[in-house]
């Protein structure tokens, strides 16, 4: 069996709730889907770099040089032209640094708030609310939550709408991203995959372990 380690640069703590998670257990199931081999997929680790500093990203890549395979970069991905130049320069300062690794991006449109409206039966379940309510108000297909021109305030209005109406609010407060770790937990990758931005991050996934020989154990 071959371990599989990713590591990820993100955006802020919200992010790192959510995401590590769910790269995880969509590169699992990826592993399953498309290599042959038993592929032990380890937790992703969020590498401590201030995603906008590409430099800093080098640096903390080198840092841990020989103890991972894959890094993954998340950067929202509204406006697309500043996120394209931000990943770039992400791409040049590990290529100048001498990283080998390959790198992954992870670019949601608008933000990373868009995947969770892809589920809204794993949003229902979370929130202990009605799934038929929540599906009134996200989008009615995976592929249109790119379409959203705010995704976090469509969540807030879920919250706003629908939380304080059907269940008493959670003793710790009811901020939406309180919830990250449990949807992390509950979204379904297959519905993921019809949302163009995570399509694109689940083929360059499956290119990098390509490159890296795991099609041959």
């Amino acid at each position: 069996m071959r371990c599989l380690q990713a590591v990820l640069v993100c955006e802020g703590p919200s992010d790192e709730w959510l995401l590590p998670v769910l790269l995880q257990r969509a590169t699992h199931l990826l592993c399953l889907e498309s290599f042959p081999g038993d592929v032990d997929v380890r937790d992703v680790r969020v590498l401590g770099a201030d995603h906008q500093r590409p430099e800093e990203i080098a640096k903390a890549a080198i840092r841990e040089r020989d103890a991972f395979d894959v890094l993954l970069y998340h950067h929202d991905g509204s406006p697309h032209r500043k996120a394209a130049e931000k990943l770039d320069e992400v791409r040049q300062a590990l290529n100048d640094a001498g990283s080998g690794e390959p790198l992954v991006p992870v670019v949601p449109v608008v933000e990373t708030e868009a995947w969770i409206l892809a589920d809204p039966e794993a949003l229902a379940a979370v929130l202990s609310v009605p799934i038929a309510k929540v599906r009134e108000l996200l989008p009615q297909q995976p592929k249109q939550v790119e379409q959203q021109a705010d995704p976090k305030e469509l969540l807030r209005l879920v919250m706003r709408s629908l939380v304080r109406r059907h269940r008493r609010a959670r003793p710790d407060g009811d901020s939406m991203e309180r919830y990250f770790s449990e949807l992390a937990e509950l979204i379904d990758v297959s519905r993921l995959r019809e949302v163009p931005a995570f399509a694109d991050w689940w083929t360059s996934m499956g290119n990098a372990l390509e490159r890296l020989g795991f099609r041959y154990g």
